[in-house]
């Protein structure tokens, strides 16, 4: 059977939509999370459990994906993977700056009506994303890790066996203080807990390994169909054991079940990380098969249904999402005097900054799409002047 699913040469090396697709689904879970979240507000029971499903799944895919996209990546040498690390990082800074700015925007028109409570969130959030980092500093770090295996040659198995190390040490370093200035902060970036780390790559860095472990393997897959057959069974095992355990032992009391896997969303352990992997696992064979009953996946990446392609979308332009819908969050709190929202309030809102990020990035897009064709149309012109002796300037 294997030799029916596996082949010796590296066959499959084109794009896998599937993942595309998990992580443009994952993004409208995070438009609505994330309305909770970035304007102090409780969740409701339905946005309380969505969130508790996603995190299985949630930053795990994204980092998982990425370590799947170093494999199939036709520009992923170490040095490109270690640009890669720095553009990330600066992003999270940038990004940073454009919290704050969109913090601050609405902070004149209602500075003379804040409540104690408004003015205690403005500063909170202030002080939080100054030094905030996020799913934009963990990609930059684990590109130099990645970059530095893929340097050393590391083979398929030592990507997991060192997942499988790091998972095991994460929880015995997580949090432990370096009193050497400068480095001690930046080992806590790394390691450590702060209220402004959000995740630490030092949790996340197996699922960027697994990730990229499995990619290795994806690319010598020849029958996916029987690729996820063989997964489906183990994967969904594993899945529904956690979960038989989760309900088990906290499924009476939802609140600390929601604590709990929030804790361990961030600070996943071995069998938190297998129980992920299994997740997305499952969910990838469930698209991969759904697009076979709906139709063939698309190999121009522009299918003709609405939805397909907006989910694509999503994907392909994920950094832009992901930077740019919590500023509609931001400013909305703002307006709101800094105060929390109602349940119904928040997915109205979630609505408004899907719309809103939407147009932002298609706008961007165009843009550069626009001078992007301007200097192409340019440049024949500008050589023929140049052969002529004129200057079309």
């Amino acid at each position: 059977m294997l030799n029916t699913v596996f082949s010796q040469d590296e066959i499959n090396t084109g794009r896998q939509e599937e993942y595309d697709y998990l992580k443009g689904i994952f993004m409208l879970f995070i438009f609505l999370i994330h309305a909770f979240q970035a304007t102090l507000s409780p969740e409701d029971p339905v946005t309380r459990g969505l969130y508790m499903f996603a995190t299985m799944s949630g930053a795990a895919i994204f980092i998982f994906v990425m370590g799947i996209g170093t494999v199939y990546s036709r520009n992923a040498s170490p040095a490109a993977l270690g640009k890669c690390g720095i553009r990330m990082v600066a992003y999270q800074y940038l990004n940073n700056i454009a919290y704050i700015a969109a913090l601050i925007l609405p902070y004149p028109l209602v500075r003379g009506k804040l409540s104690d409570a408004g003015m205690e969130n403005f500063k909170f959030s202030i002080e939080i994303y100054m030094q905030y980092t996020n799913i934009f500093f963990i990609t930059g770090i684990l590109y130099f890790v990645l970059a530095l295996l893929k340097k050393w040659k590391v083979r398929t198995a030592g990507y997991v066996v060192i997942g499988v190390a790091v998972s095991i040490a994460a929880p015995f370093l997580y949090g432990r203080p370096v009193n050497v200035p400068v480095l001690g902060y930046v080992v806590r970036l790394l390691v450590g807990e702060a209220d402004y780390v959000s995740f630490t790559p030092l949790y996340f860095l197996s699922y960027a390994l697994f990730g990229t472990a499995f990619g290795k393997i994806l690319r010598h897959v020849r029958d996916k169909a029987g690729f996820y057959r063989m997964l489906a069974l183990p994967s969904a095992m594993v899945v529904l054991i956690w979960w038989g355990l989760v309900f088990r032992k906290y499924g009476s009391d939802v609140s600390e079940m929601r604590a709990v896997l929030g804790d361990a969303y961030t600070q996943p352990n071995l069998w938190h990380v297998a129980a992920s992997v299994a997740h997305i696992l499952v969910f990838a064979g469930m698209i991969f098969f759904l697009e076979r009953i709906c139709g063939k996946g698309s190999k121009t990446g522009n299918p003709k249904n609405p939805v397909a392609k907006q989910l694509l979308y999503y994907s392909r332009h994920i950094s832009k999402y992901y930077a740019l819908h919590v500023l509609v969050f931001f400013v909305a709190l703002g307006i709101n005097g800094y105060e929390s929202f109602q349940s119904y309030q928040c997915w109205l809102l979630a609505l408004l900054s899907i719309g809103v990020t939407e147009l932002m990035v298609r706008g961007y897009n165009f843009l550069l799409s626009a001078i992007a064709a301007k200097r192409k149309w340019r440049g024949p012109e500008s050589e023929r002047d140049k052969k002529n002796g004129t200057d079309s300037n």
